[in-house]
């Protein structure tokens, strides 16, 4: 059975946390989850949108022997702290501050602790082994790429499904979209907020956060690959072929470094399930909805199971 533990974790600002084991009479490893970008709660879910997805992240976890703990973000549901003004350090802060916690429960294995990422947390989790001593980090449909790269690797995948759009939406879309135009509004996009002296600015018809998409302007996907050769532990970097927001291409540019280990499913996108379509960009939420009725796929499970058991 699989037991759970709500709790807040104080330090500037307060962060609401769930802690899930088996027993408390040994220790066990723990792995930290960090979701990605958004304000879904820390199992995964928003108003409208239930995915479960860290929650069944974290039962898998925990049936492999591990203490697992999941968190909402800062400013959202019972975390404190202002969401729309925190920069990607801050998220990095925060993450540092849970492991910094859990290392004191006498049921956790401090010297085995491992960050599961998922999307942006895997850039989040990316930058934790730079200051945490982890033993290993797991980067789920996100490793090796900026944000910058990660929005214009989106938007090409739109310019490709309107090729193919039939009827008069199809024929205004190939019109008004060109890989020069996104290129030009990704670059703007964060170009304004380099310039930008306020908290927020304005673009395109909405409000940004200027210091999270001034931090993220300056982690290139050549960085992150770099941190992650200079980095001593073991790493699993899993993207799936169907995935539409994060390339599974860029797993390439890390294969050959020692303590990598990579994994590309077929028909596997961004939330670990298999799918029977082709991806669309202009439906996501609703094949998310479809596909999260089906249990992880069994191909990324064994091999994380497999991983961790070389840990």
């Amino acid at each position: 059975m699989i037991n759970e533990e709500k709790i807040i974790i104080s330090n500037d600002i307060n962060i609401g946390a769930t802690i899930a084991y088996k027993d408390k009479n040994e220790k066990k490893p723990l792995v930290l989850l960090i979701m990605g970008t958004g304000t879904t709660d820390r199992d995964g879910n928003s108003f409208g949108f239930k995915s479960n997805l860290y929650k069944n992240l974290s039962d898998m976890f925990v049936e492999m022997g591990y203490v697992c703990v999941r968190y909402d973000k800062r400013g959202t549901h019972e975390s404190t702290g202002n969401y729309k003004t925190s920069g990607l350090s801050d998220l990095v802060t925060d993450a540092a501050n849970v492991i910094h916690y859990v290392k004191k429960l006498d049921y956790v294995d401090k010297k085995k602790i491992v960050v599961c990422g998922h999307s942006e947390g895997s850039m989040i989790a990316t930058l934790l082994t730079k200051t945490e001593g982890l033993r290993g980090i797991i980067l789920l449909g996100g490793a090796c790429m900026g944000l910058k790269e990660a929005l214009l690797y989106q938007n090409y995948l739109v310019f490709e499904q309107v090729q193919d759009m039939k009827g008069i939406l199809g024929w205004y879309l190939r019109k008004v979209l060109t890989k020069d135009r996104i290129e030009k509004q990704v670059t703007d996009l964060f170009d304004k907020a380099s310039k930008s002296k306020k908290s927020r600015y304005f673009y395109n018809g909405g409000f940004f956060n200027t210091k999270y998409m001034q931090e993220h302007n300056a982690l290139s996907n050549e960085e992150y690959v770099r941190i992650l050769k200079d980095y001593k532990g073991k790493v699993l970097a899993i993207t799936g072929m169907a995935d539409i927001q994060a390339d599974y291409r860029q797993l390439d540019n890390i294969s050959s470094i020692d303590g990598v280990t990579i994994y590309t499913p077929e028909n596997v996108n961004h939330v670990m399930r298999e799918i029977d379509d082709m991806p669309n960009m202009f439906n996501v939420k609703k094949e998310y909805k479809k596909v999260l009725k089906k249990d992880i796929h069994q191909g990324v499970k064994d091999t994380i199971r497999k991983w961790t058991n070389q840990l």
